[in-house]
C-alpha cells in the first residue's frame, strides 16, 4: 500500500517541484530586468527598509524593561518606593553611617518637598533608628534614597532616670 502511494505521489510531487522552479526562474529574470531599468527606485527603496529595520530594533530596545544594571529583573509593575524603617540595633549593625538628605539618584525632589518628605519620615521612624525611603525605576531597580534619622533618645536621660529610681527604692 505504501508503494503504490509513492508511484502514484511521485509524479505529482515532481511535476509540482519543476514548475515551482520554472516559475522561480522566471520571477529573478523579471526582477533583474526592472532593477536595471530603475536602479535608484530600487536602492532607494533597499535603503529605506534597511533603515526601517534599524529603527525597528532600537524601538524594541529602548522599550526593554530591564535597565542593563546587573541582576535586574525587569519588573512589569514595580512599586514607585519602598519605604524600611531600621531600629537601633539595624543602625548600628549597618556598614555605613546613617545621613539624612537624598542620596545622589537620577533625579531631584524640589527643596520644599523634600523637607516635607523627611519630617514624614521623622515621625514614621523608631527611636535612635532610621527610615529609608528607596526611590524604585519601572524595572524595580533603585534610582535614589532618602535616609532620615528617628528621633534620638537621650542616653544621659535615661541613665538619670535609672540612677533616680534606684535612689526611690
Amino acid at each position: 500500500m505504501i508503494g503504490a502511494v509513492g508511484v502514484l505521489l511521485n509524479p505529482s510531487v515532481s511535476h509540482l517541484a519543476g514548475k515551482t522552479v520554472e516559475l522561480g526562474e522566471e520571477v529573478v529574470d523579471v526582477v533583474r530586468e526592472e532593477i536595471f531599468n530603475a536602479p535608484i527606485v530600487f536602492g532607494c527603496l533597499g535603503i529605506s527598509i534597511l533603515l526601517t529595520a534599524i529603527a525597528l530594533v532600537t524601538i524594541a530596545v529602548c522599550i526593554d524593561r530591564r535597565c542593563g544594571k546587573p541582576g535586574c529583573k525587569g519588573l512589569r509593575k514595580a512599586a514607585e518606593f519602598d519605604l524600611h524603617l531600621e531600629t537601633e540595633e539595624c543602625v548600628k549593625k549597618s556598614n555605613y553611617a546613617a545621613t539624612s538628605g537624598l542620596k545622589k539618584g537620577l533625579f531631584e525632589l524640589p527643596r520644599d518637598h523634600h523637607r516635607e518628605l523627611e519630617a514624614e519620615l521623622k515621625k514614621m521612624a523608631p527611636p535612635n533608628g532610621r527610615a529609608v525611603l528607596v526611590f524604585r525605576a519601572r524595572c524595580g531597580c533603585s534610582v535614589g534614597r532618602t535616609e532620615v534619622p528617628g528621633p534620638r533618645k537621650s542616653r544621659k536621660l535615661r541613665r538619670l532616670c535609672e540612677i533616680f529610681l534606684q535612689l526611690l527604692q
